[in-house]
């Protein structure tokens, strides 16, 4: 997180990150109905996983599993408290506000979400890991495309923000990539968590350095 070279919170988004978000909401939103709709979407899904699974090694599986949870409890939950801790330190309140809604806010939609549609896990072959809670959509697929998205938003006139956008790509991409590997989410899954984390990272972020007036008028310090 680096100070803006200009005027604070200026982000070339407004309105196209309405836009963005909007268009993220109605996107996972047409997702969610066709796999509760259509028998054919998660008969894909189940026929890329089978294929992907021809590739599966012990050694290979090891190591995914422990990548995988960098999406999560070892990667950007700590990542996300630390920085919320040091924007506090800096006395930079709305960067740590954001931070804090962005991450908590993530994990209830997510939540939420997954609720709503009930979708069962895979379960395609034996040794899988078992989890209790749903599938559509993936949980580390979200916090790990929100804590990205986070960072791109609060470093968008800095000079890292390129790297960040790089970096945090190939990171996104290699944590849904392990959810699929693993055979504990359908690919519709994965990109579901990235629409409702763009939705909310973008709208959140355009809602309180946009249009809420206490906030804009505060200058970044």
């Amino acid at each position: 997180m680096t100070q803006p070279s200009s005027t604070p919170y200026s982000l070339p988004l407004a309105p196209w990150g309405l836009i963005l978000s909007l268009t993220a909401l109605i996107a996972l939103i047409a997702l969610g109905l066709l796999v509760a709709a259509y028998p054919t979407l998660p008969a894909w899904d189940a026929a890329f996983l089978l294929r992907l699974h021809r590739y599966a090694t012990p050694e290979l599986n090891r190591g995914v599993a422990i990548a995988t949870d960098l999406g999560t409890y070892w990667g950007v939950m700590p990542a996300s408290v630390g920085l919320i801790a040091l924007a506090l330190v800096r006395r930079r309140w709305p960067v740590a506000a954001y931070l804090t809604l962005v991450t908590g806010g993530s994990a209830a939609l997510n939540l939420s979400t997954k609720l709503i549609w009930h979708r069962v896990r895979p379960a395609l072959w034996e040794g899988m890991p078992l989890h209790d809670d749903f599938s559509f959509p993936s949980g580390h697929a979200t916090y790990s495309m929100t804590f990205v998205i986070a960072l791109v938003l609060l470093n968008w006139d800095s000079p890292r923000r390129p790297w960040l956008i790089g970096l945090g790509s190939l990171f996104v991409l290699c944590i849904g990539v392990s959810r699929v590997y693993l055979g504990v989410h359908f690919p519709s899954d994965i990109f579901g968590g990235w629409l409702l984390a763009i939705a909310w990272a973008v709208g959140l972020h355009q809602a309180m350095f946009r249009w809420l007036p206490l906030v804009r008028s505060r200058p970044l310090r």
